[in-house]
């Protein structure tokens, strides 16, 4: 561990310099952020009341050995096993950066690096906004909608059954597929996020199917998670980590493929 702490220093010397480093401009994003506030909202309510109630009473039903399957799909949103990845690639990708002795190979682990450091922050953000939006809102799970009906909301609670809106497990899951997209070249883009999606709506669909969440939850959940990928990026791309914005510019470009986390190179 001791060999390993200079290693750490280097890299947060390194990563301190890119934070302080002049930001180049980039568009606001306030208004078009607002609309989509606004039909998000919109999109929620309309969900909420069209198909909630029907959806939870429907999950009452389901077959046990179809509700067994999907409780080990489910698992594959449990953010502990993708913070552990992102950890595990990031002192990796340190340690083999420290060894090599090669410029393009040390260009190569740091920006492998930056990468496990972007996801990292991506899973802390939509992980702290889904616990903030959970009990701030206290809605009430599909297990008592017999009792308290499907839009209840108990504010300020810190109760778990008072924690529906949205889902954690679909927020961390397409928060994590989003953020794989991104590291894709623009032009693979779309059609890589399509697949990542792919892979993540299982997870999304086992929370209806297990009875933990109402469909606007999922929903709720999906689109917090898109925005958390996404925000990070941007914050992460004005200062050239694992990516790079300019101008206008939308989406953030991920950096060359031995672009170094280091400002020199």
């Amino acid at each position: 561990m001791n060999e390993f702490l200079p290693v750490l220093r280097a890299a947060w010397r390194d990563l301190a310099a890119h934070w302080r480093h002049a930001k180049p401009a980039a568009a606001p994003l306030w208004p078009l952020g607002l609309a989509l506030v606004v039909l998000a909202f919109a999109l929620l309510i309309n969900i909420s009341f069209a198909f909630d109630a029907t959806e939870a009473r429907a999950a009452a039903q389901f077959d046990p050995r179809l509700i067994r399957v999907f409780e080990v799909v489910t698992k594959a949103g449990d953010s502990g096993w993708l913070f552990a990845l992102s950890i595990l690639t990031l002192v990796y990708a340190l340690d083999r950066r420290s060894r090599s002795q090669s410029r393009r190979l040390r260009a190569r682990y740091g920006l492998l690096a930056s990468q496990a450091l972007y996801f990292f922050a991506v899973l802390v953000v939509s992980g702290l906004l889904s616990q903030i939006f959970k009990h701030l809102l206290g809605r009430a799970r599909p297990k008592l909608i017999d009792t308290l009906g499907p839009q209840h909301f108990d504010l300020f609670s810190v109760k778990a059954v008072l924690a529906s809106f949205p889902s954690g497990h679909t927020t961390t899951v397409f928060a994590a597929a989003a953020a794989l997209s991104f590291f894709m070249p623009p032009k693979y883009r779309w059609r890589s996020a399509v697949l990542f999606f792919a892979v993540a709506l299982p997870v999304a669909a086992s929370r209806l199917i297990l009875g933990s969440h109402y469909p606007s939850d999922v929903l709720g959940g999906v689109l917090l998670g898109l925005a958390s990928a996404f925000g990070v990026a941007r914050v992460f791309g004005r200062r050239k980590i694992a990516f790079t914005l300019q101008g206008d510019d939308l989406l953030p470009k991920a950096r060359g493929k031995y672009l170094s986390l280091n400002l020199k190179n």
